[in-house]
């Protein structure tokens, strides 16, 4: 005996094999993977490994480049650290405001910096939130003469010379891990 289906129900059963297929290969890449605690990636905890003090400097990237302070700051950090075991970093991002450049300084406290200098306004107005949400991290602001005050936050103005030297001064005045 032979079955003969007419030509729309040959299509609707051939819908349906298809459907059934589709939902069991869906199915299995859903539950292919693992649910537990390992399947997801532990958050990123940074370490200093040689066990030195961290000293960045931040700012907005067109900002600093149009500074002429930028480069003696640089160069004072880099000095302190041949003369102090002393780790610098520098971190210049477009950040025109103070919104975008906040978690740029949030990330340089979770990252360990102990002193964190800023050029530019930008930056500089972001540190009023960084150092109540940081209190273990020292920041300070360069700034340019006649730049509003702001709470809170230590402010280094002067000529170039003088904010570099201030800088080197406070990288070397960091304390020694431990103490």
């Amino acid at each position: 005996m032979t079955f003969h289906l007419a030509s729309r129900f040959r299509w609707a059963l051939g819908l349906a094999a298809v459907l059934v297929v589709t939902g069991a290969g869906i199915a299995i890449l859903l539950t292919s993977g693992t649910d537990g605690p390992a399947a997801h990636q532990s958050a990123v905890a940074p370490s200093n490994i040689a066990g030195r003090r961290t000293a960045c400097l931040a700012g907005d990237s067109s900002e600093a480049a149009a500074r002429t302070d930028t480069a003696a700051i640089w160069s004072a950090m880099q000095d302190a650290s041949q003369q102090r075991q002393l780790n610098v970093q520098q971190l210049f991002v477009p950040a025109p405001t103070p919104d975008q450049a906040l978690p740029y300084l949030a990330g340089l406290s979770a990252q360990h910096c102990d002193l964190v200098v800023t050029v530019g306004p930008a930056f500089g107005q972001a540190l009023e939130t960084a150092t109540k949400a940081n209190p273990g991290t020292q920041f300070v602001a360069v700034t340019t003469d006649g730049q509003p005050a702001l709470a809170e936050v230590s402010m280094i103005t002067g000529s170039d010379s003088d904010k570099a030297a201030e800088i080197r001064r406070r990288a070397l005045g960091l304390p020694t891990p431990g103490s």
